[in-house]
């Protein structure tokens, strides 16, 4: 508990709403004990050295330099090793709230590649004043994270994907691997009801034609 400082009010009983409502007098009063509530910790992460986060996101640029948070810019493309999240199973949810559509973001993936970051890039330190701020905006797991207030829509929709008539014949030669044959008999017997698509999708997933970026999250986190 603390002493709060807060403003004097009183009630009455309106006859509009039928209820008990507050009036407030507009002045200053000393709450006494006045019960402070904590959020329970429901995870944790390990903070990066760094975010990296792409020229092509201009306007998470600015909401991290708008609050405060210290960024370097590229001034040339640089290649970078980065750990990167892949999204499982997201859950948009149904209403809006506060004019953003938010994002459920549930399991993620984790994955080391090499992106390169074009001119106009920032790298985010973590160790900077601010850099629990910029971890609760970028981090995917945050709950306030831009990704759970629906910045990032675009890695949501998969923008390719195969016909039936062309992925067949290819998947069918891809099943003349004894690895390839071995892995979708295992993925089969885990998911006896899949159908001709489920089927059909399994084996794009593994061909150079996927959307390598679909439910990629675009930030990386340099380690």
């Amino acid at each position: 508990t603390i002493e709060f400082k807060g403003i004097a009010h009183t009630s009455f009983i309106s006859a509009a709403s039928g209820r008990q409502e507050i009036r407030w007098l507009g002045t200053p009063v000393t709450l006494p004990r006045l019960t402070v509530f904590h959020d329970v910790r429901d995870g944790s992460i390990a903070l990066p050295t760094a975010w990296w986060v792409p020229a092509t996101r201009p306007d998470v640029i600015a909401k991290l330099r708008l609050h405060g948070v210290r960024v370097e810019t590229l001034a040339a493309p640089r290649p970078v090793t980065v750990e990167m999240l892949r999204l499982v199973d997201p859950v948009i949810a149904g209403h809006a709230n506060e004019g953003h559509i938010e994002l459920a973001i549930g399991a993620v993936t984790r994955e080391k590649r090499t992106e390169v970051f074009p001119a106009g890039s920032v790298r985010v330190p973590a160790d900077q004043p601010l850099g629990e701020l910029a971890a609760i905006m970028l981090e995917p797991e945050s709950r306030e994270s831009l990704l759970a207030w629906g910045e990032f829509p675009e890695i949501l929709q998969r923008t390719e994907y195969i016909e039936g008539y062309a992925m067949a014949p290819l998947a069918d030669r891809m099943l003349g691997d004894p690895a390839t044959k071995t892995a979708f008999a295992t993925w089969l017997a885990a998911h006896p009801t899949a159908d001709a698509d489920a089927r059909l999708a399994w084996f794009y997933a593994r061909t150079p034609y996927y959307d390598d970026r679909y439910l990629l999250y675009p930030i990386g986190r340099e380690l």
